[in-house]
């Protein structure tokens, strides 16, 4: 005659197996899961740069209405404020062409730098990414980052670049 066991329960060796499973799902999701800071900022540049390309096809129309669209300019863009444009675009030397169209306040979270050695381009970048609150990025393609390029004739858009904040 067989005694039957009553007790229930997982041994010891299935505890270990799903103890393994549930560290190998961390190793390899908590990753992802740990940059979403910067995928934030990624989502936030993505929307600075849309925010470029249309402010720039509005600063664009006006100057078409004006007859600025020859290699310098400037358009009034409203609430007596003025844009200097290039070919009719926004002009990247200018930084504060670009606090006014885009209507932001470049002193909290965004910076603006124009990039070393090329005056017909400029940066817009997260402060809050790396060392960037105290000293700003200068070159072309830095990280965390939306680059603006001046058109370079007529009847060419300006170059609006998004640089990931992911590494």
């Amino acid at each position: 005659m067989q005694k039957l066991s009553t007790q229930k329960g997982f041994t010891l060796i299935e505890l270990i197996i799903v103890i393994v499973l549930l560290g190998i799902l961390a190793v390899t999701a908590a990753p992802r899961f740990l940059n979403l800071q910067d995928d934030a900022r990624d989502a936030v540049l993505q929307g600075v740069a849309g925010s470029l390309e249309s402010a720039s096809s509005v600063v664009y129309g006006k100057a078409l209405i004006a007859g600025q669209t020859g290699s310098t300019g400037s358009v009034n863009v409203g609430s007596g404020t003025s844009v200097t444009t290039v070919f009719g675009y926004p002009n990247a030397a200018t930084e504060a062409n670009f606090t006014n169209i885009l209507d932001a306040d470049f002193t909290n979270e965004f910076g603006t730098a124009v990039i070393t050695g090329t005056p017909d381009a400029i940066l817009i970048y997260s402060t809050a990414f790396g060392d960037y609150a105290n000293t700003a990025p200068s070159a072309s393609g830095a990280a965390c980052s939306v680059e603006y390029t001046n058109t370079t004739s007529a009847d060419v858009r300006p170059v609006v670049t998004v640089n990931s904040c992911v590494q």
